[in-house]
C-alpha cells in the first residue's frame, strides 16, 4: 500500500490502515433548525417578489435573498458532505495522514506523529471519531489543521485500537 507515497514516508515507514469519513450523515438538531430558518427566508423572498412583480416592483432584488436563504438553508449539509467525500484518511506504524482535495484551496496533506505520549480521543460511536491531541504538520499543501480528527470513520474501533497498538510499539 505505499503507492504514490514516495518522498512522504520515512524509510521504516509502512501504511497499516486507510479510508475515508462516511459521506451522508443524519441531520443534527441544529442542522435541522438552520434548514428550516434558511427556506423560511427563502419563502418570505419568494413572496416578496411575487408581491413586487405584481405592483411593478423591481421583483430580481428578491432573487439575492432567494439564493441566500437557499444556502443558508443547504449549503451546511451539502459542504460537508462534499468535504467528506474528498477527505482521505491514513495511519501509518507512527503516523496519521489526513488528506483533502477541494476545488479552490488545492490539495493538502497533514500529518501527526504518533508517539506513547499523543493524546487520542474517541467518540465511541459506530461510524466514529478519534481525535489527536497534537499539532498537525502540513506535508502538501499550506492548510494546517486546527483539530486533527479521523472524522466518522466505519469501523473506529478497530482503527482506535491499531493506534493504541502503534503507542504500545507493537504495530
Amino acid at each position: 500500500m505505499t503507492d504514490g507515497w514516495d518522498g512522504i514516508l520515512r524509510a521504516d515507514e509502512r501504511i497499516l490502515w486507510q479510508g475515508q469519513p462516511v459521506p451522508s450523515q443524519p441531520m443534527s438538531r441544529h442542522e435541522i433548525v438552520t434548514m428550516i430558518a434558511g427556506l423560511g427566508f427563502c419563502l418570505a423572498a419568494v413572496l416578496w417578489m411575487i408581491s413586487a412583480y405584481k405592483t411593478g416592483g423591481f421583483w430580481p432584488f428578491g432573487l439575492i435573498h432567494m439564493g441566500v436563504g437557499l444556502f443558508v438553508g443547504f449549503g451546511p449539509k451539502w459542504l460537508g458532505m462534499y468535504a467528506r467525500r474528498n477527505t482521505w484518511f491514513s495511519l501509518s506504524n507512527s503516523r496519521a495522514f489526513f488528506a483533502m482535495r477541494i476545488p479552490f484551496a488545492g490539495p493538502s496533506l497533514n500529518a501527526v506523529d504518533i508517539r506513547p505520549n499523543t493524546g487520542i480521543d474517541f467518540d465511541g460511536d459506530d461510524p466514529g471519531t478519534i481525535r489527536f491531541r497534537a499539532e498537525a504538520v502540513s506535508l502538501i499543501g499550506n492548510q494546517t489543521l486546527t483539530t486533527p480528527q479521523f472524522d466518522t470513520i466505519p469501523d473506529a474501533r478497530t482503527v482506535f485500537t491499531l493506534i493504541r497498538d502503534i503507542q504500545r510499539g507493537i504495530a
